[in-house]
């Protein structure tokens, strides 16, 4: 397992991070407290959830946080693993209609730390951005709550980076704590249009480029592109499901999955390690988060997880040189 140095993090987290979204719901609670296990048995020391987490079901909310609380109570606790959690997206209901104002960003916080079971949450992050309300205003209110010791440190999760530097500069002009992180689509795969709504942020040439002058970390959502170049390396792009095509397949990820296929078998790992390196072994911080509904994707993505890729294998997959061996 490699380790990333967060800002935050009290010690070096795990570039693999792991993603419940499905835990508690369409994982039930014995797979997803399996999962957990599994992945901290394999050195993983990152957990990543978020309050709206299975809310799109309907029913009980907030699913994912209160299985994790349940998990971390019958574990004994949350020592050496930093839990991040997010708030202030819109609600299900109205999902058009931001929630951040200064209550609904302290009511989420609230219930997260009843139903993770914490005293206070390691890495908060904005689920989303709300472009109409001052960004001095959001910062106050989360450093209102970082001196009240209910969280640790602060993140955005689909912010732009226009936005966070804003908050970064205002950050610095009045000395309270900055983000620690942002949270981003980010993949070897490219998106097809209508893939993520409009209020998601893509990692792109310009983002990349402010995240490396920045020095802001980045957590990777969406990784490994959904499985699309695993289960297109196993099975073909044919045998992948309809909207897996849908969100993924186009010239340039055909073009990426042929290279990956040709680095993993000259490196001797999966494709799925090499699709999670190109995440972690870039010139800027980041971890990838993974999304396994079983244990045996829960084990082919931790397989290789200490793999590193040199840039000339990274411009390799990107297509910017054809002498992919001589990144050996």
């Amino acid at each position: 397992m490699k380790y990333a140095a967060l800002p935050m993090a009290k010690a070096r987290v795990s570039s693999v991070a792991l993603g419940t979204a499905a835990f508690g719901s369409a994982l039930n609670k014995e797979l997803s407290f399996r999962l957990l296990d599994s992945y901290i048995a394999a050195g993983g020391t990152f957990i990543d959830t978020a309050h709206v987490y299975a809310d799109w079901l309907g029913g009980e909310r907030s699913l994912s946080e209160k299985t994790i609380g349940a998990w971390l109570r019958e574990r004994g606790g949350s020592k050496d693993i930093l839990v991040a959690t997010k708030g202030g997206h819109p609600d299900m209901a109205t999902a058009l209609k931001p929630r951040l104002a200064h209550k609904e960003i302290i009511q989420d916080i609230d219930e997260s730390l009843k139903f993770l079971g914490l005293e206070r949450i390691d890495l908060y992050y904005l689920h989303r951005d709300d472009p109409s309300r001052p960004v001095g205003e959001i910062m106050e209110t989360l450093n209102s709550q970082i001196k009240l010791g209910k969280i640790a440190a602060i993140g955005c999760s689909n912010w732009q980076t226009s936005r966070i530097a804003e908050a970064q500069d205002y950050a610095k002009s009045n000395g309270i704590a900055p983000f620690s992180v942002s949270q981003i689509f980010w993949s070897l795969a490219t998106a097809n249009p209508g893939v993520f709504d409009s209020d998601h942020a893509l990692m792109d040439d310009q983002a990349l480029k402010f995240y490396g002058e920045s020095n802001l970390p980045v957590v990777a959502f969406t990784s490994q592109a959904r499985g699309f170049f695993s289960k297109a390396a196993e099975a073909g792009v044919s045998a992948l499901k309809p909207e897996l095509r849908t969100a993924f397949e186009n010239p340039e990820n055909l073009s990426r999955l042929e290279r990956a296929q040709k680095l993993a078998t000259h490196l001797g790992v999966s494709v799925s390690a090499i699709v999670l390196a190109y995440v972690t072994s870039q010139a800027v911080t980041g971890s990838a988060i993974i999304g396994p509904h079983s244990e045996a994707q829960l084990k082919s993505s931790l397989d290789g997880c200490d793999l590193t890729l040199s840039p000339y294998h990274i411009q390799f997959l990107l297509g910017h040189t054809d002498r992919w061996e001589t990144g050996s």
